[in-house]
């Protein structure tokens, strides 16, 4: 995938970003210290196993969930400090696509009033104006307008819901668009639809997107970079043929290990990882991967490892990287 060239600031920086969930005297630390930039047009790959914190980061840009403290600026501003009505409208720039696309619409209202909803609530263009834009928005996402308007959701198939979504994420021309596991409920098949769909916006309205899943396949076909996490913290940024082709996080390297590979005939070392995942309310000390991790050493529960680059855009977090 070509990269384009990166403007002089990101449009959106993640500056060592903390969320926890307190529950009695637990306290889950879902997030703990990520850092990293997004600039304009690009598509940035989030990808870990299930209870890493991918998502919890996506819903926390968007101010879902309140960070418990960290930066995010987006376009120079920055989000956790503004107040319900400046962040109301900053938030018209910053769009998020649902996991769950058939719960995330409403069931009993037409797709042309859901898709028409933030229009409505902006007061944008007259009433006219306003059905034109969504009739071309639906059809852009390949939902007939006239005969499918006036259905509601749960007349839909699991993927044309999420085209619905992302029609209703559009609507409001955003910059950034953060996508949370947004194909991983869909058939395969219908996943390449919704992904070659999903490209062909990004260069149509000149999106930036954050791309959050586990399928390690979907995130490097669709990503200019990609970035690993591993409870709460972050493992490995690189460019998507970079990480693929040359791993140096071990965490990274069981990941792509442990993916379907199509060819029969690929040489494949794989990474058996020993031990179980570690709890978020009690994460190791030092680097979290040390106790599964097969070059860990007592460096590794003294020393917290801060991300470092180790060639150009490519960054590890991991005191004995791969060939190192």
């Amino acid at each position: 995938m070509t990269t384009s060239a990166a403007p002089a600031a990101p449009l959106l920086q993640v500056d060592d970003l903390h969320v926890s969930f307190s529950k009695g005297h637990a306290t889950v630390q879902a997030v703990a210290g990520i850092s990293f930039d997004l600039y304009e047009g690009e598509t940035l790959g989030l990808v870990g196993e299930s209870g890493c914190g991918k998502s919890t980061t996506g819903r926390a840009i968007v101010q879902v969930e309140k960070p418990t403290s960290g930066r995010i600026s987006f376009g120079g501003t920055e989000l956790t400090t503004l107040g319900r009505s400046e962040l109301r409208t900053l938030r018209t720039q910053v769009q998020m696509i649902f996991q769950d696309p058939v719960s995330s619409l409403n069931p009993r209202r037409r797709i042309c009033d859901i898709v028409a909803e933030p229009l409505t609530i902006w007061k944008i263009g007259t009433k006219e104006e306003r059905k034109e834009t969504v009739n071309a928005m639906l059809d852009s996402v390949g939902i007939d307008p006239y005969i499918n308007g006036g259905r509601r959701p749960r007349e839909f198939s699991g993927g044309q819901c999420q085209r619905i979504s992302i029609a209703r994420s559009l609507v409001l021309k955003p910059k950034l668009l953060v996508c949370d596991e947004i194909v991983s409920a869909l058939d395969v098949s219908v996943q390449a639809q919704i992904l070659n769909l999903l490209e062909d916006l990004k260069v149509e309205h000149n999106l930036t997107l954050l791309f959050i899943a586990h399928d390690l396949a979907v995130v490097k076909n669709v990503s200019d970079r990609v970035a690993v996490m591993y409870l709460g913290r972050l493992c490995e940024i690189a460019p998507s043929d970079t990480l693929y082709e040359a791993p140096a996080h071990h965490y990274t390297a069981a990941l792509l290990s442990s993916a379907v590979e199509p060819d029969p005939e690929a040489n494949r070392s794989p990474v058996i990882l020993t031990g179980e995942p570690p709890s978020p309310i009690n994460p190791p000390s030092g680097c979290r991967f040390r106790t599964r991790c097969p070059r860990a050493e007592a460096r590794c529960a003294e020393e917290v490892p801060e991300m470092r680059e180790i060639a150009a855009g490519h960054q590890v977090a991991c005191h004995f990287p791969i060939g190192s």
